[in-house]
């Protein structure tokens, strides 16, 4: 897991990226996944994004407009999809398995502190695919992967890296 700390212009950056993402999907028809009043997914999600970003110095854009596709990154060839939990001890979750789409995906957790968040790590889709299990959260069954079962975000970092340089 790697602390990210974001600074107050890319905080700025966030709020408004969230503002523009939120009134985007409401136009087009895309609901509110949204379960209590006070979360603010859309801002959630483009704090994770730039804090993965930072950690694999990959370029982002938190103000980009368009639906969520189920790639938030590239690495070269390799998409990324970074999913967020607003709880520390969050895992890895997708809807379904169909609903993974790109070569990794990367999970990032909030903390107490609104300019910190964790990156915690992540998984290939061909891993996803054999090691998710199917759970209820009280929504249905979705798929997920536990935080300390998913490859250290170092370890995405220099697989990156190496593939970069090569």
């Amino acid at each position: 897991m790697v602390n990210v700390k974001l600074t107050k212009a890319e905080m700025s950056a966030c709020d408004q990226g969230a503002a523009l993402r939120w009134q985007m999907a409401r136009s087009s028809g895309v609901a509110d996944q949204q379960k209590a009043p006070q979360d603010n997914i859309d801002l959630l999600g483009i704090k994770a994004e730039l804090a993965v970003s930072k950690v694999l110095q990959l370029p982002y854009n938190p103000a980009a407009l368009g639906i969520d596709n189920g790639t938030d990154m590239w690495a070269g060839d390799w998409s990324i999809d970074v999913k967020a939990s607003f709880h520390e001890r969050g895992r890895l979750l997708f809807k379904s398995k169909e609903s993974f789409r790109s070569d990794i995906s990367v999970l990032v957790t909030a903390t107490d502190e609104p300019s910190i968040m964790f990156v915690e790590g992540g998984i290939s889709q061909k891993r996803f695919m054999a090691e998710a299990r199917a759970v209820n959260l009280g929504h249905g069954n979705c798929w997920i992967v536990e935080r300390h079962e998913l490859t250290p975000i170092e370890e995405i970092w220099l697989a990156i890296t190496k593939i970069r340089v090569s």
